[in-house]
């Protein structure tokens, strides 16, 4: 990602340093200088590079997806306004970014523009936590709460969660991997006369999970310790001590 950004800034560098160039070639034309002849071809190297640019087309549209895939290519293209194809020139990467970033989801856009008509459109999608059945929203990784047509694959909280407290559990629990994410059903807010800050998650394998939030990294460790389980379920305590409860049958 680095890397690309480093390349845009030299190719804006080098079409610079190309610009200079001409512009101190037309005042050694102007000024009949009498060895303007390299400096005419260049000129016309560069009305030709012009031309070029201006009639080059997007011939392709090429996007990359991290995390959760939520919006499809129809819809990113579309959103963007370039559907038709437009000339390469006519593209104007800050208006598509400002579209983009209209869609509730889209946390970050890199748009490459490459001279073979090739548009990359590289978007970062926010991470859908989990749905609050009291309110009947989503709760999203940046903390804001959206209505959306049902998301499968997401957790439901079933309770009340002080908002000083829900606060704290969305900055840590966003750093869960989205894989584990999707392997809670339910989240319970379920404080203990110790611990205000413990959480009971239902497991969609049918084992329950006692986390809290200065612990929820554990979370990620789940399918590794499952596996130590051999296939028995009951009940893992994460928040303290570590130690499994089988249920009984």
């Amino acid at each position: 990602y680095e890397d690309d950004i480093i390349w845009d800034k030299r190719e804006n560098c080098h079409i610079f340093w190309h610009f200079m160039k001409l512009k101190n070639d037309l005042i050694n034309i102007f000024c009949f200088n009498y060895s303007f002849v390299p400096y005419t071809a260049r000129l016309i190297k560069f009305v030709f590079f012009f031309h070029f640019l201006f009639y080059l087309e997007t011939l392709c549209i090429g996007q990359k997806y991290y995390f959760n895939k939520y919006y499809s290519d129809e819809e990113i293209i579309e959103t963007s306004g370039i559907e038709s194809y437009p000339k390469l020139i006519k593209i104007n990467k800050r208006k598509i970014k400002r579209k983009l970033k209209n869609l509730d989801l889209i946390e970050d856009i890199d748009i490459k523009l490459k001279l073979n008509g090739v548009i990359k459109i590289n978007v970062i999608e926010k991470k859908i936590l989990y749905y609050d059945r009291a309110t009947e929203l989503y709760i999203l990784s940046d903390e804001n709460k959206i209505s959306l047509n049902n998301i499968s694959g997401i957790p439901t909280l079933i309770n009340y969660i002080p908002s000083d407290i829900e606060i704290k559990f969305i900055k840590n629990f966003k750093k869960i991997d989205t894989d584990i994410i999707a392997l809670v059903s339910e989240i319970e807010y379920d404080k203990s006369a110790y611990d205000n800050e413990r959480f009971l998650l239902t497991m969609n394998d049918g084992n329950e999970v006692y986390i809290n939030i200065g612990r929820m990294n554990l979370l990620n460790k789940y399918i590794e310790i499952v596996k130590k389980l051999n296939n028995k379920k009951g009940i893992l305590y994460l928040d303290s001590g570590n130690y499994f409860e089988i249920k009984e049958k």
